[in-house]
């Protein structure tokens, strides 16, 4: 795999990371076909005690050298809120809205923070919301990631991925054209509401570019952290749940099934592996991970369309239009947000940032809303393991809409973007630089990277939530050369062979 989106079952999950880790690379897919071992332990939703020190785990480069978390958050104290931060590395919001920030923790009580441990009270979501502020931004702006949450998620970042402490200067000085806590603007129609969710072992943070800058045309994006799936996170009350890196006991099937529809060898094999697939599922750890995240989004939706959202979000969302959502993420995340829409009848469109489908109900099948699917560069830089390399084929073409269908529904956007990794589809790709920086992000520029996925992504919410022009989606194609359209040719042309037999 030349890396990156979840796809990890079994304990063969850390052997997996720490090989991925020595290619260089981020972590944020997991090959199917690399996992073929399970083991009996219980799998747990917080990989160490509530209370436990942060400090234990060892980050290891790729170069093998060996630092503590205690080192890694030392260096960021120094670094944030530093002078480093003086000249902008993300593109700054150029709506007509100046972009107010807020932080608070939903808590959905029907459900345990760590499934596994009753005493662990209930199920807490950190969230950040960027919404559309009253007046213009002030000069000093707001930290990329606040102090507090910095010297915990930092850090974890660090352990998740093999960067170098050096490596996270930029996100721990960088100073975003936000205003904490501004007041919120009002509208009398209401601003439309994106409910986000980060790549797996990633942060809520990681696409503020794209939140930022959403905010300042109009629309109110609430992301939310998965925790025990993301860096680790501090919650409102002192307590740190960190990444969970193993897990055992998974079911093997479900990696027998991943290889094969990665492989695009046939509809026939394609169709045997599904009902393998969606039977393996609920035991394994992804499976686990993805009733959680679709619950962890649901609960958020509902409190959103119910007013039930924490106090100190009331001011931000005071003007949120709460019958028109959208669901968006990266990775994991933008798989998340395909498989919850369709659930939330206030859900007008979704967004999906190269996560790959793990929803047994939507392959063969159509996603029931508006998706944009935007895919990276797999024919330069693959991404799943026995993946093919030719253009015609990517394994999210059996998703989304039944096959027989497959490129017919015009609800459904799939769009490569060429020259980026997965990685690529956060602002990692113009936060992290030098020699490694391709093997991680990708060729592409970061500007270019993320006004490109900024610009599709706001011309298909504009299109989808608040019924513009969908021919704007089509001017930004054609104003980035670097976005392709994709069409599943390779499954249409299995299709008319099915139907011929």
């Amino acid at each position: 795999m030349t890396m990156p989106g979840l796809w990890m079952t079994g304990g063969v999950l850390r052997r997996f990371i720490l090989r991925q880790l020595s290619r260089k690379q981020g972590l944020c897919t997991i090959l199917p076909s690399s996992l073929r071992s399970s083991g009996t332990a219980r799998p747990r939703g917080i990989s160490m005690p509530l209370n436990a020190r942060i400090d234990a785990p060892l980050v290891r480069t790729p170069r093998t050298r060996t630092v503590t978390v205690t080192t890694i958050a030392a260096a960021i104290a120094l670094w944030i809120g530093s002078a480093a931060a003086s000249e902008p590395i993300l593109p700054p919001p150029d709506g007509e809205h100046a972009v107010g920030v807020a932080r608070a923790e939903f808590v959905d009580p029907s459900r345990r923070l760590d499934a596994g441990d009753p005493a662990s009270g209930p199920r807490r979501l950190p969230a950040i919301v960027w919404y559309p502020a009253d007046g213009r931004s002030a000069a000093e702006g707001s930290a990329y990631i606040e102090g507090e949450a910095a010297t915990v998620t930092l850090p974890a970042i660090a352990r998740n991925f093999g960067y170098a402490p050096e490596d996270l200067q930029a996100m721990a000085s960088l100073r975003m054209d936000v205003q904490p806590d501004a007041p919120a603007a009002r509208y009398p129609q209401g601003f439309p509401v994106v409910v986000f969710s980060h790549g797996f072992f990633l942060y809520p943070e990681q696409n503020s570019a794209l939140a930022s800058r959403l905010a300042s045309h109009g629309y109110i994006v609430v992301s939310i952290a998965h925790p025990g799936d993301a860096a680790d996170q501090r919650l409102e009350d002192g307590r740190v749940v960190a990444t969970l890196l193993a897990s055992e006991g998974d079911d093997p099937r479900l990696a027998k099934a991943l290889s094969t529809l990665a492989a695009g060898t046939d509809l026939a094999a394609s169709r045997e592996a599904l009902p393998f697939y969606a039977d393996a599922l609920a035991a394994t750890r992804i499976g686990r991970s993805f009733a959680q995240w679709r619950d962890d989004t649901l609960a958020v939706a509902r409190a959103i369309a119910n007013g039930g959202e924490p106090p100190a979000l009331r001011d931000a969302l005071a003007a949120a239009d709460r019958n028109r959502l959208a669901f968006a993420g990266m990775s994991f995340g933008g798989a998340t947000s395909a498989t919850s829409c369709r659930l939330v009848d206030a859900c007008r469109a979704a967004v999906n940032l190269d996560g790959q489908n793990f929803d047994p109900d939507l392959y063969d099948g159509p996603v029931e809303r508006p998706l944009l699917l935007m895919l990276s560069d797999w024919p330069r830089y693959g991404l799943l393991e026995g993946q093919p390399r030719e253009a015609d084929f990517s394994p999210n073409d059996l998703a989304y809409e039944s096959w027989d269908a497959a490129g017919e529904d015009r609800d459904v956007l799939r769009v490569r973007l060429q020259g980026i990794r997965h990685m690529g589809f956060t602002d990692l790709v113009a936060l992290l630089d030098g020699p490694k920086r391709e093997d991680r992000v990708g060729v592409i520029d970061g500007d270019e990277a993320l006004t490109a996925i900024g610009d599709l992504v706001l011309a298909f919410l504009d299109a989808q939530v608040r019924d513009g022009d969908a021919a704007d989606i089509d001017g930004v194609i054609a104003r980035h050369p670097a976005l392709v359209r994709h069409v599943p040719e390779r499954l249409r042309k299995w299709a008319d062979e099915d139907r011929s037999r």
